[in-house]
């Protein structure tokens, strides 16, 4: 815990520890419940305010990390006074990941402030300590975070976070010190700002569009291979596995049984998604009657297997729009193969197809 570094005087001014007397001459008060302090300025210890007789209050134990945080919002105040305070560029990934695809893009645009920032140097530690519109069309909450504290609740419009590592003792006591400090080792970024310029949605509509022509020529490799198969001129050759899809037909004779995925399709190729630390899922075509040849399949179902097993409240982890759980056959049974590719893909931490479950062992 942060020392007590600063504190209030009789007229309310801020006062740092090496701008006061020693001892009760100091002549502050605690900024949280008002009562004398003294200042603690010997060689054995950090210099440091603290109360008289030792009549700190619970409260008080947060007294220097409110006092870190309005003095950093009072240092981009002062920044933002003299034209200095700048936004970083935005940067989003756009990627599609599967086993035929891992295309990516990189997006980013510059935000900047229009008009005056309107500051709170005062308000609640999940409050923000600024508020502005930006010329990209949607308002800018800024945030100041001390140390380790949990980030803020997410907001409507832009959020940016202003952090700084913990101030050694020696940027502690003087308001000159902390501030060179702060210059050295605050740090802005960007926690969200919605696609209010339609780039992200125009990265990932050409990537979708490299992704259909990625399988079109696929489709079109294997249906040239397969008739020159059927007309004698090579011999037939299994192709790679499909995108989300089994590879060549196989008998449930000789193809393998994966009791991680209940009633999978012979041959079928798995993908993984991590979603959490504690939920992940396989998505697989399911076992059906007819033809094994899934291009000439009429209609084809997909699940979703929790894995490795299941897990607490995996029933309800997933929408309905994605699909509905089968307590009987430990499966989510599919709405539809595009719906859970779109629900996954969007959430998904780690991605992985392969045709042997046990690939994704410790993933």
């Amino acid at each position: 815990m942060t020392p007590l570094f600063a504190a209030l005087d009789a007229t309310g001014a801020l006062r740092f520890i090496s701008e006061v007397e020693r001892g009760a001459e100091c002549g502050c008060l605690c900024p949280v419940c008002g009562s004398p302090l003294v200042a603690r300025q010997g060689a054995a210890y950090e210099w440091h305010f603290a109360h008289e007789a030792s009549q700190e209050r619970p409260e008080c134990a947060t007294a220097a990390h409110s006092m870190l945080r309005r003095l950093m919002t009072e240092h981009l105040q002062a920044r933002g006074d003299a034209g200095e305070l700048l936004l970083p560029p935005w940067r989003q990934r756009v990627a599609i990941v599967g086993a035929l695809v891992n295309v990516h893009e990189e997006v980013q645009w510059h935000a900047r402030v229009m008009g005056p920032l309107q500051w709170h140097p005062l308000g609640a530690a999940h409050e923000p300590v600024a508020q502005a519109r930006l010329d990209t069309g949607v308002d800018l909450h800024l945030f100041v975070v001390v140390e380790d504290a949990p980030l803020p609740p997410e907001a409507d419009g832009a959020q940016v976070v202003f952090r700084c590592s913990p101030p050694p003792a020696s940027a502690l006591r003087d308001r000159h010190a902390l501030n060179l400090h702060l210059e050295q080792h605050g740090e802005m970024a960007w926690r969200h700002h919605p696609d209010s310029l339609g780039l992200a949605a125009a990265a990932q509509a050409r990537l979708e569009a490299r992704s259909a022509q990625v399988y079109r020529n696929w489709l079109a490799v294997a249906d040239t291979a397969g008739g020159a198969a059927r007309a004698g001129d090579v011999e037939a050759a299994p192709p790679a596995p499909l995108f989300y899809g089994p590879g060549a037909p196989a008998t449930p004779e000789v193809a393998p049984r994966h009791t991680c995925a209940p009633d999978h399709a012979p041959n079928v190729s798995f993908t993984f998604y991590r979603l959490s630390d504690t939920q992940a899922w396989l998505l697989y075509r399911l076992d059906r009657k007819g033809p094994t040849d899934w291009r000439s399949a009429s209609e084809k179902f997909y699940a979703l297997a929790p894995h490795p097993h299941p897990f607490e409240g995996w029933t309800q982890a997933l929408p309905e729009t994605v699909g509905v759980a089968d307590l009987s056959a430990g499966v989510v049974r599919c709405t539809s193969f595009l719906a859970a590719v779109t629900y996954l893909s969007r959430r998904t931490v780690l991605t992985r197809s392969d045709r042997d479950p046990a690939a994704f062992e410790g993933l």
